[in-house]
């Protein structure tokens, strides 16, 4: 059994760098050949410095290829064409601000097998930055962590239910079976270089294709949220792009969105009204579905998100 395990990056070395510790720091699969391939999405290289300190420090090889190509569905490509072409039999995908717990390739793996998944995902904790928040920020964390939460647990009651096949699988904790995706010839979809959402669009495709899909509730990944990705402009803003995202991907007629939309509209004002007495998690739950609102609205004006637009990019790469 060959297993690539794969991420690709973006101006974050210190996240890459914890990224890569947990990678040496974690359990391998009895019986598996592991190789780490990893795309920079770059036009010239800034982490091969912290990619070779990482090969002198893991005895399974380790490829760092460069896509100049900027979007995240490129540099995801690369990485996919890389594994079908070297013959894996697996290719997993974590993020650059993630680190992975020792086990989680493990369970990961063992779920994979277990039902004879093609693509399986599993959970992801948010952790507080060292920096100290505002309390505004604060609130927003506990909004984002406590919404994770809710979806984490409905995910593992689908999973012990064995109805999560209808499960959306996302690339921040992501095993692919390399078979499934040569038999069914799918890519992720290059035309969402800047709005995100390109593996919730592979997800349904694999779906579609009927491949078996499925979720690892045991196989843990912790992703450390940054201050300035804890704003109210942000946390809205990314509601806002998720929501038209979501129209695009799934197809929703003109009037559903619209009624979608008046239903956000809704509870954005009534949150909104009760600030004076539920405060600033009211507040927070007002943009929250303000942007929502929002989203939805502009995807029946044919919108798109613009969230990894390079004016946007300040938001997520490390600060020089």
């Amino acid at each position: 059994m060959r297993i690539a395990v794969g991420a690709i990056t973006r101006r974050r070395p210190e996240g890459l760098k914890r990224l890569l510790d947990s990678f040496a720091r974690m359990e391998r699969p009895e019986g598996a050949d592991i190789e780490f391939v990893f795309c920079e999405n770059d036009e010239e290289s800034r982490v091969s410095d912290v990619v070779e300190n990482f090969r002198s420090e893991v005895p399974e090889p380790v490829q760092l290829m460069l896509e100049p190509q900027k979007g995240i569905p490129f540099a995801r490509n690369r990485v996919l064409a890389a594994a079908l072409e070297q013959g894996f039999d697996f290719l997993t995908f974590v993020d650059d601000d993630e680190v992975v717990k020792p086990d989680w390739l493990v369970n990961l793996l063992s779920a994979m097998q277990a039902r004879s998944l093609d693509l399986c995902g599993g959970p992801v904790e948010f952790t507080r930055p060292d920096d100290r928040l505002s309390p505004m920020q604060e609130a927003v964390f506990i909004h984002k962590t406590e919404r994770s939460l809710k979806n984490i647990t409905r995910r593992e009651a689908d999973a012990a239910a064995n109805k999560d096949s209808r499960l959306n699988i996302y690339t921040n904790n992501w095993c692919v079976r390399i078979d499934a995706v040569r038999t069914h010839g799918l890519m992720f979809d290059e035309a969402m270089r800047y709005t995100g959402g390109s593996d919730t669009r592979f997800s349904r495709q694999m779906r579609s294709a009927g491949a078996s899909i499925g979720w690892a509730p045991s196989a843990w990944v912790s992703e450390v949220l940054p201050r300035k990705r804890l704003t109210l402009s942000y946390y809205a803003g990314r509601a806002r792009d998720q929501a038209s995202n979501d129209v695009l991907i799934r197809q929703h007629s003109t009037i559903k969105t619209w009624i979608r939309a008046t239903q956000r509209l809704t509870d954005a004002l009534l949150n909104f009204l009760s600030v004076p007495v539920r405060g600033r998690k009211a507040l927070v739950n007002a943009g929250f579905k303000f942007g929502m609102a929002t989203g939805l609205l502009r995807a029946t004006m044919g919108l798109k998100s613009r969230h990894y637009a390079p004016s946007h990019e300040r938001l997520h790469v490390e600060s020089r």
